[in-house]
C-alpha cells in the first residue's frame, strides 16, 4: 500500500499539487463576504432550494438571496464551499493512487472536480430547505429552547446533512472507481484492505477540515471562544451518524448473506 502511494505521488504529483492549490484558493475565497464572488455556486443552489421548497428568492446585491415571507437569507456563508472542498479532497486523496494510467487519473481529477460542485449544490439545497422549515416546526412544538437554541440547531442541521452525504458519497465513488476506472485485471480497492475505510475516510476528511484545521487557526490566534462546545457537538453528531451507517452496513451484509445461503 505504501509503495503504491509513493508511486502515485511521483506519477500524479501535479494533480495532487493542483488539488491543494484549488482548495487553498477556495479557502481564500471564503474570506470574502461579497455575494457576487459566490454567484457561481449560490445561483444554482438557490434555484434548487426554490424547487424543493416551492418558494422564490429575491437577489439583493452585496447581501444574498432573500425570501421575505420566511425572513430567510441565503448569504455567502451558506454557499457550501467548505463541503465542496471536503468532497474534492476525499475523492482525490482517497482514490487517485488506485489508478495506474495517467489518462485515467486525469479523467478522475476532472470528474472529482465536477462531482464535488454538483453534489455540493444538491446537498446544500437540502440543508438550506431543512434550515428554512425545521426551526419553525420545532419552535411551534416548544422544542427550540434551552440547550437547543437556533445557533446549535443550525450547526446540527449542517453537520447531519453534510456528514451523512459524505458517508454516502464515499461508497458511491468507491463503486464507480471499481467499475469504471480500474484497468482490466487490476485488483479493486476493497481487496487491498478492509472496507472499514468506507467509514473511516469520510470521518477523517470531515473532521480534518471542520475541526482540525480551525483548531490550529484558533491556536495561532489564541481564540477559543465557543470552540469547545462546537467541537463536542460536531464529534457527537459524527459519532451517531457513523454508528448508524455502520449498523446499516452490518444489517445489509447480514441480509445479503442470508439471501445467498437461502439461494444455495
Amino acid at each position: 500500500m505504501i509503495s503504491k502511494m509513493k508511486t502515485a505521488a511521483k506519477q500524479y504529483w501535479l494533480l495532487y499539487t493542483l488539488t491543494l492549490s484549488i482548495c487553498a484558493g477556495l479557502k481564500y475565497l471564503s474570506r470574502s463576504n461579497h455575494c457576487n464572488t459566490y454567484q457561481w455556486i449560490l445561483a444554482p443552489t438557490v434555484r434548487w432550494v426554490s424547487i424543493l421548497c416551492g418558494i422564490s428568492f429575491e437577489y439583493l446585491p452585496h447581501a444574498g438571496y432573500v425570501n421575505h415571507p420566511h425572513q430567510f437569507l441565503i448569504a455567502p456563508p451558506c454557499s457550501g464551499v467548505r463541503f465542496m472542498t471536503i468532497v474534492f479532497l476525499m475523492l482525490i486523496f482517497s482514490f487517485l493512487h488506485q489508478l495506474q494510467s495517467k489518462k485515467a487519473g486525469c479523467v478522475w481529477f476532472f470528474f472529482s472536480a465536477a462531482f464535488s460542485y454538483g453534489s455540493t449544490v444538491f446537498v446544500n439545497g437540502i440543508r438550506i430547505a431543512a434550515a428554512i422549515y425545521l426551526p419553525d416546526f420545532l419552535a411551534s412544538a416548544g422544542l427550540l429552547k434551552g440547550w437547543l437554541n437556533p445557533d446549535r440547531l443550525h450547526t446540527l442541521i449542517g453537520t447531519v446533512v453534510y456528514f451523512s452525504a459524505l458517508c454516502l458519497i464515499y461508497p458511491l465513488a468507491f463503486g464507480l472507481l471499481k467499475d469504471k476506472f480500474l484497468q482490466e485485471g487490476q485488483q479493486p480497492p476493497e481487496t487491498t484492505g478492509k472496507s472499514k475505510s468506507k467509514l473511516f475516510a469520510p470521518v477523517f476528511w470531515y473532521l480534518l477540515v471542520v475541526l482540525a484545521l480551525p483548531f490550529f487557526t484558533r491556536l495561532l490566534g489564541n481564540n477559543w471562544d465557543g470552540f469547545g462546545s462546537y467541537a463536542v457537538l460536531i464529534i457527537g453528531v459524527c459519532t451517531v451518524v457513523t454508528g448508524i451507517a455502520f449498523l446499516v452496513r452490518r444489517l445489509r451484509h447480514a441480509a445479503h448473506n442470508q439471501s445467498f445461503h437461502y439461494f444455495l
